[in-house]
């Protein structure tokens, strides 16, 4: 669990989102394996990757502290398997 921040720069709020880039990235084979997807840990990245890409363009603060928060929600759940495997594949 992390404590909930806002950032107070936008460099600040890039080193958030790329740090949560890295732990979703770095999860990719471990949610493939413990979740037993029938897809590869490539195609989960770029799923990630994806999904960081559509939000790239926004340019307020509070919405980029926004997204932080609830992507970094998902990933907890993800990794505490309080989802299920349709949830997750729902997403792919």
């Amino acid at each position: 669990s992390v404590v909930t921040t806002s950032s107070t720069s936008f460099l600040q709020a890039r080193r958030r989102v790329l740090q949560g880039y890295r732990e979703w990235y770095r999860a990719g084979p471990w949610i493939c394996e413990n979740y037993g997807l029938e897809i590869t840990s490539d195609v989960v990245r770029r799923r990630i990757r994806a999904e960081y890409n559509k939000f790239a363009g926004v340019a307020d603060l509070q919405t980029i502290d926004l997204l932080i928060y609830k992507g970094r929600t998902e990933y907890e759940e993800t990794l505490n398997f309080w989802k299920q495997k349709t949830h997750i594949m729902r997403f792919f």
